[in-house]
């Protein structure tokens, strides 16, 4: 019990997020970065789920200067090792218009407006003592991102792509919040590969 009480205090202690709605301007950029035409639909819903194919064909549109889209190469292969009999195996493809998943990461120019919520506990009672009133705060603030390097998982299905998952962080090292945004954007693609 003690444990679970010390765990989910690092964690409030510990918990940042930043957010961001997409606007007319990134919704022209993601389809500018990946050729979706003009006359398909764009659509966001975080629930939907990927198709559970045994075979899922993945386009990797990873504009990035670095490795990145080694690493995201290197991911798939350690994929279809270690998880393809039990969740599905991964095909890259070369043309869009063969994907059913899109994985794509861009870096922009411009700087982004985003909100930083954090969330802290103080009061946090001794052992035992767990009567205590615990305190619970949270902050937020806004911050203009340099270097933004936005991260979207895309279903497509024909005509309509839809969103699974959008983040914005920035592709400076030393100033992003948390995990690199590719490790971030694999792992939410795992994880949604898991749950189809």
């Amino acid at each position: 019990m003690r444990f679970a009480v010390l765990a989910l205090v690092v964690l409030f202690l510990t918990a940042s997020t930043v957010s961001a709605q997409m606007n007319d301007e990134e919704i022209y950029n993601l389809r500018k970065q990946i050729n979706i035409p003009a006359k398909d639909i764009i659509r966001q819903d975080k629930n939907a789920k990927l198709n559970d194919n045994n075979s899922l064909k993945v386009f990797l549109a990873i504009k990035r200067n670095g490795s990145e889209a080694k690493y995201f190469q290197k991911w798939v292969q350690d994929w279809n090792r270690e998880e393809a009999s039990k969740y599905g195996k991964l095909e890259i493809v070369e043309e869009i218009a063969q994907a059913d998943a899109v994985l794509t990461q861009f870096v922009s120019t411009q700087t982004k407006l985003v909100k930083d919520t954090a969330i802290g506990i103080g009061n946090i009672p001794p052992p035992g003592r767990l009567k205590s009133k615990v305190k619970v705060t949270s902050e937020i603030d806004y911050k203009h991102l340099k270097l933004p390097v936005y991260s979207y998982l895309i279903k497509r299905e024909d005509n309509i792509w839809t969103i699974i998952y959008e983040n914005v962080e920035t592709s400076l090292p030393d100033e992003q919040l948390s995990v690199s945004p590719e490790s971030r954007l694999w792992r939410v693609f795992k994880k949604e590969m898991k749950s189809r």
